[in-house]
């Protein structure tokens, strides 16, 4: 879970299910290899699931699981405390 891209992956998917592209578009430095690799991770941790759609054609979205969405807190909490970081880093904070 605490694997480089990880924590980017989950917050692009708290905006709802994704397919792969639309996913690399929104982490345009992650590679297909390394996003799809964190993506089986994600998804045998459970915390992300892969669904398929039987349509022509096939498509498959990314979405949170219910665990997965629990996260939601927590990532907040880090995003914020990154803003205040890069804020301080800049002089902007005491």
């Amino acid at each position: 879970m605490g694997r480089r891209w990880t924590g980017v992956i989950l917050v692009q998917l708290f905006s709802g299910a994704l397919r792969f592209n639309e996913l690399r578009e929104r982490i345009p430095r992650i590679t297909d290899a390394m996003l799809s690799q964190r993506l089986k991770e994600l998804e045998l941790a459970g915390v992300v699931e892969r669904v398929v759609t039987v349509a022509r054609p096939i498509e498959v979205r990314y979405t949170l699981t219910g665990i997965g969405s629990r996260l939601g807190p927590v990532l907040d909490a880090v995003k914020a405390w990154s803003v205040d970081w890069a804020a301080h880093q800049a002089g902007e904070l005491g």
